[in-house]
């Protein structure tokens, strides 16, 4: 299985199980992913599609598996159908280590569905310890695009 599908399939499973439980654990042979759930905060925005849900990621689920840390941020809409683009860019700063870094995803939400931004790297790269995370977005519909404020939290390396 090529690695990009691998990386896909594992994120997707990780997302799914947290959503199901705050703390699951997902095994495939003796792999294990265990996926905890950390606040962000100061992240209530305004959709792009203005009578919707507001852009509100309210956490970061983390999870590790075969050396690799997943963090998934999830946010919602109610437009059936319509839905709206997103462009993440998360910064992070390992407090322990001093290690930092940022990665940009683009996602999609598409009610009834919920909208996932997906990160991936290294663990050890990215832990351990504490990180702090920032996050800035800018989520667009088909007529404008509108810059969510930054916002932020931290989480537990692996």
């Amino acid at each position: 299985m090529p690695s990009r599908t691998r990386t896909r399939l594992a994120a997707l499973v990780v997302a799914a199980a947290a959503t199901a439980s705050a703390f699951t654990s997902v095994t495939a042979g003796q792999a294990r992913a265990d996926a905890r759930e950390f606040p962000l905060h100061g992240c209530a925005n305004i959709s792009p599609n203005i009578v919707d849900l507001p852009y509100l990621p309210s956490r970061a689920i983390v999870s590790d598996y075969a050396g690799t840390t997943y963090l998934q941020i999830d946010y919602g809409s109610l437009w059936i159908g319509v839905g709206y683009d997103s462009v993440a860019r998360l910064s992070w700063h390992n407090l322990q280590t001093g290690r930092h870094g940022t990665l940009v995803e683009h996602s999609r939400v598409r009610p009834p569905n919920t909208g996932v931004h997906n990160f991936s790297l290294p663990t050890a790269e990215f832990g351990p310890g504490k990180v702090k995370l920032t996050l800035s977005t800018v989520n667009r519909n088909a007529l404008w695009s509108i810059p969510a404020r930054t916002c932020g939290g931290t989480v537990v390396a692996p």
